[in-house]
C-alpha cells in the first residue's frame, strides 16, 4: 500500500508576525435574572457562518440550549451532569479542522500516544479514563479511531462521568458525541478558502437546498493540505465530502439519510525521545524529525451510510429509528524515537532508535438505534419517557505490515538491529528499499452488543424534577488471530451488566439550577476494540474470564443563566469509584485480577455565551486528582495516573468593536504530566501556557474574512507522552497563521 501527495500548483507563504488581540474586553456587569421571563437583548451579528445551529441560543451562539442527542429530553440547563458542549460557532473561531485541535483547548480531556498496539488517531481521556472507543456520531458509536475532521459537523458534545446508561460499554470517564450537518429548511450556499503559513489550503463548501416544501437535501465537502508548523517533512493531507437528504412526506413523518466519505494521506509525526537525566524530551531543534521519508506513511478511509426515520403521534408519542453501516480503514508506518544511546563520551555520537511501529486495520460496523418518546402526565406529574433498543456489530481485523520491530534501512530485515537516527541531526530522508507488504499475520475482534434501556425526566413542579435510567447489555466478543507459524488465538468474553443513573434538580429561580446525581458503568475485556494487547484495553489470556469492571460516580453541580439568560455558567464536584480496578494476579504473573481499586475526583468548572451583546465567552477550568487506592502491586497504592494533569484551564473570548470587526483571542493553561505505564513515574512533560488570536472582518451580510494566529508566541509544548519507561513526547505545532475568506452566497 502508498500514500502519494498529490502535486500542489499553488504554494502560499505567509508571515506570522504577531497581531494585538485582547483576550478579554472590558468587564461588563453581569446580573442573574430571577423572573420567569425568556426576554433576551438582540446581538450584532456577523455573515452567516454555515446555517443557523438549531441546538444554539439564537442571541448567543457559544451557548448551546439543548441536546441533539434523544435521550436527554430536558434542556441543558435542567440536565443534572457536567457536559460541555463545542458548538460550531466556537469551533470556527478556534480555527481548529479536526477533533485533534479542539481537544487542545478543552480542559478535562487529555490526548494520548497511538503507540503499542492501538490505532494511530484521536486518542482521548476523559476524567483520567480512556475514551477513545467511547466516541459516537448522531448517537451510534464510531469505533473506528482515526484523526477527525470537522467540516460536517455541527457541534461536539461531550457528556463527562460514566454513562453506561446512555451509552453502553467503557464510557468510564464521558462520552464524546459528534452532531453532523443535518438538511435545513432555508436555503443557503457557503464557501470559505483558506492560505496560511506552512503551505496551508484549505477550502470548504456547505450547500442547504430545499426542493420543494418537502424535501431538502444538504451537501458539504473539504480539501486540505497543509505542512505542521514547527516540525520538519510533517504533512498531511484530506479531502471529503457529506451528502444528507430530508423527506417530509407528512406533517407526522420524516425520511431522511446521509452518507460521509473523509480520505486522508500523511506522515505522521511521533516526536521526540526523552532524556532520562531530565525526564523530559531531549533540547533538540524543534523541527527534528526521526522517521523515514521513504517508509513512514499514514492514510485513512473512512465512510459512513446513515438510513433515518421518525413518525409522531402529536405531542404524545415518537418513535426514531437509525440503520447505520460503517467502514473506518486505518494504515500506517510510523516511527517511534525510542531507547537512546547516549554511552558515547562524545555527544554529537548520540543516536535513537527510530522503530518502525505499524497498523493495517479495517473497522466496519453495523447498528440500529430505536427510541421511542413518550410525553405524558400521572396527575400533575408530567414525564418525557424514552425507551428502546440499541443493536451493533462491530469487526476490527489488523493485518500488519511485514516489519518487526526494529529494521536496518537499505538491507534486508535484521530484527536484532534498529534504524538508527543522529540525536542532533536526524536523515530522515536516508533510502529504504524494502517494500510495503502484509505479514500474513491476522487479528480480528468481533463485537455483538444488544441493549435495552428506558430513560425518564419527570418534572414534580415547576421547581423540583427527578430523572433517572436503566440499560441492560448484553456483550459478546470473540478474538481470533493467525500467527505466520500457523498457530491459532481463539479468545472471547461473554459478558451482561444493568447500569443505571438518577438525578434530582432543584431550580430557585427559573435561570438557575442546583443538582445531585448519580451514575454508573461497566467495563468489559477488550472493550477497546482497537488495542492488540490487555494493556491499551484490548482481549488477552490474562483477562479474557474476567467479568467487567464497575464505576459508579457521584456529582453536585449548579447550573446558571446570567446576562438575560445569554452567558451559562457551571460548576460540579465530582467522584469516580472503579471499585474492582483489573490488576495482576499475585499468584500467577500473567494473569489479573479483579481486586484493584481507584478514584478520581475533582472541580468541573465552564463557562458560554454572551457577556454583553458584543463580547462573547466560552471556556473553563478543571482540576483532577486521579489516584490508584488499592493494588496486589504495593507500589501502585497511592499513586496517580499517568498522563494526566492536575489542572488546565482555557478561555476564548471575543469583541465585536463595529458592526464589521470582530476580534479576541484564547488562552489556555495545562499543568504538569507525568509518563508511566500503571502510574505516574518520574519522566515528565512541563506545564505550559498557549496563547490564540483571532479577528473577523465583516465586508458585507455575504462577505468576511477571518484571521487567526495559533501559538502566538511560538510555544515549545508537548501534546502527549508515550506510557513507558522508554517514552517519546508529542511536539506541539508551533506558531502559524490562516487567512480564511467566507462567503454566503
Amino acid at each position: 500500500m502508498t500514500s502519494t501527495r498529490l502535486p500542489l500548483s499553488l504554494r502560499a507563504s505567509a508571515r506570522a508576525i504577531p497581531i494585538a488581540a485582547a483576550l478579554f474586553a472590558p468587564y461588563g456587569a453581569v446580573a442573574a435574572d430571577d423572573a420567569y421571563d425568556d426576554a433576551a437583548y438582540p446581538i450584532i451579528v456577523s455573515a452567516e457562518r454555515g446555517g443557523d445551529n438549531p441546538f444554539a441560543d439564537a442571541n448567543a451562539p457559544y451557548k448551546i440550549d439543548r441536546l441533539a442527542s434523544d435521550k436527554f429530553t430536558a434542556p441543558l440547563l435542567d440536565i443534572p451532569r457536567s457536559i460541555t458542549v463545542i458548538p460550531q460557532a466556537v469551533i470556527q473561531d478556534l480555527g481548529a479542522t479536526t477533533f485533534r485541535e479542539i481537544v487542545r483547548t478543552q480542559p478535562g480531556i487529555t490526548l494520548g500516544t497511538g503507540e503499542g498496539g492501538n490505532a494511530f488517531g484521536d486518542r482521548i481521556f476523559i476524567r483520567g479514563f480512556d475514551a477513545r472507543n467511547d466516541v459516537y456520531v448522531d448517537g451510534l458509536r464510531d469505533p473506528g479511531v482515526t484523526s477527525r475532521e470537522v467540516f460536517a459537523v455541527q457541534q461536539i458534545e461531550i457528556v463527562k462521568g460514566p454513562a453506561s446508561s446512555y451509552g453502553g460499554r467503557g464510557t468510564t470517564g464521558g462520552t464524546v458525541s459528534f452532531v453532523t450537518k443535518a438538511p435545513q429548511k432555508a436555503g443557503f450556499e457557503v464557501f470559505e478558502a483558506t492560505l496560511g503559513t506552512d503551505n496551508t489550503k484549505r477550502i470548504t463548501a456547505d450547500i442547504n437546498q430545499p426542493l420543494g416544501q418537502t424535501v431538502q437535501v444538504r451537501l458539504n465537502g473539504v480539501f486540505h493540505d497543509a505542512d505542521v508548523a514547527g516540525r520538519d517533512e510533517v504533512w498531511t493531507q484530506r479531502w471529503g465530502v457529506a451528502a444528507a437528504i430530508a423527506w417530509q412526506p407528512t406533517d407526522e413523518i420524516d425520511f431522511g439519510a446521509d452518507y460521509y466519505h473523509l480520505q486522508t494521506s500523511g506522515l505522521p509525526d511521533w516526536g521526540v525521545p526523552f532524556d532520562s537525566r531530565t525526564q523530559q524530551p531531549f533540547d533538540v531543534p524543534r523541527g527534528n524529525f526521526y522517521g523515514v521519508t521513504a517508509r513512514d506513511f499514514a492514510s485513512t478511509n473512512v465512510d459512513i451510510a446513515t438510513l433515518k426515520f421518525e413518525a409522531r403521534a402529536g405531542d404524545f408519542f415518537t418513535v426514531d429509528s437509525k440503520l447505520r453501516y460503517g467502514s473506518n480503514l486505518n494504515s500506517y508506518i510510523a516511527s517511534a524515537p525510542e531507547r537512546p544511546v547516549t554511552t558515547n563520551p562524545d555527544p554529537a555520537q548520540w543516536f535513537i532508535s527510530a522503530n518502525p511501529k505499524n497498523r493495517n486495520a479495517n473497522a466496519q460496523t453495523y447498528a440500529n438505534a430505536t427510541d421511542f418518546r413518550f410525553n405524558f402526565a400521572t396527575g400533575s406529574v408530567a414525564h418525557a419517557l424514552v425507551t428502546g433498543w440499541e443493536l451493533t456489530r462491530e469487526t476490527v481485523t489488523n493485518s500488519p505490515f511485514a516489519f518487526a520491530s526494529s529494521e536496518t534501512v537499505g538491507a534486508p530485515i535484521v530484527p536484532t538491529t534498529p534504524v538508527f537516527q543522529n540525536l542532533w541531526t536526524p536523515n530522515p530522508g536516508q533510502p529504504w528499499l524494502l517494500a510495503r507488504t502484509l505479514s500474513g499475520v491476522s487479528a480480528n475482534t468481533k463485537v455483538v452488543s444488544k441493549a435495552v434501556y428506558i430513560v425518564d425526566t419527570i418534572d414534580l413542579s415547576p421547581r423540583w424534577q427527578l430523572s433517572g435510567g436503566l440499560r441492560y447489555d448484553d456483550y459478546q466478543l470473540r478474538f481470533h488471530q493467525r500467527n505466520l507459524n500457523g498457530s491459532i488465538v481463539d479468545l472471547g468474553n461473554d459478558s451482561s451488566f444493568l447500569n443505571w443513573n438518577a438525578g434530582l434538580v432543584f431550580k430557585p429561580v427559573p435561570a438557575g439550577t442546583l443538582y445531585l446525581s448519580a451514575s454508573t458503568s461497566s467495563n468489559p475485556s477488550g472493550e477497546q476494540t482497537d488495542g492488540s494487547g490487555v494493556g491499551y484495553g484490548g482481549i488477552g489470556t490474562a483477562t479474557a474470564n474476567l467479568d467487567p469492571e464497575e464505576n459508579e460516580s457521584f456529582e453536585a453541580g449548579v447550573k446558571w443563566q446570567v446576562a438575560d439568560n445569554n452567558l451559562l455558567l457551571t460548576a460540579a464536584l465530582f467522584r469516580t469509584n472503579k471499585t474492582n480496578a483489573r490488576v495482576n494476579d499475585p499468584v500467577t504473573a500473567t494473569m489479573q485480577v479483579l481486586a484493584g481499586k481507584q478514584r478520581v475526583q475533582g472541580i468541573d468548572i465552564g463557562l458560554s455565551g454572551n457577556v454583553t451583546p458584543r463580547w462573547q465567552v466560552y471556556g473553563g477550568y478543571v482540576y483532577l486528582d486521579a489516584k490508584i487506592l488499592e493494588s496486589t502491586n504495593p507500589a501502585e497504592v497511592g499513586a496517580h495516573f499517568p498522563n494526566i494533569p492536575a489542572h488546565s484551564a482555557s478561555v476564548l473570548s471575543t469583541y465585536q468593536l463595529t458592526d464589521a470587526f470582530t476580534f479576541g483571542g484564547q488562552v489556555g493553561y495545562t499543568g504538569t504530566r507525568y509518563g508511566g505505564t500503571n502510574i505516574a513515574g518520574t519522566a515528565h512533560l512541563p506545564a505550559y501556557w498557549r496563547f490564540d488570536a483571532t479577528a473577523r472582518y465583516r465586508f458585507s451580510p455575504k462577505v468576511e474574512v477571518q484571521a487567526n494566529l495559533l501559538n502566538l508566541t511560538d510555544e515549545l509544548y508537548y501534546e502527549a507522552i508515550y506510557r513507558s519507561a522508554t517514552p517519546f513526547a508529542y511536539v506541539a505545532p508551533g506558531r502559524s497563521m490562516l487567512v480564511t475568506l467566507r462567503v454566503n452566497l
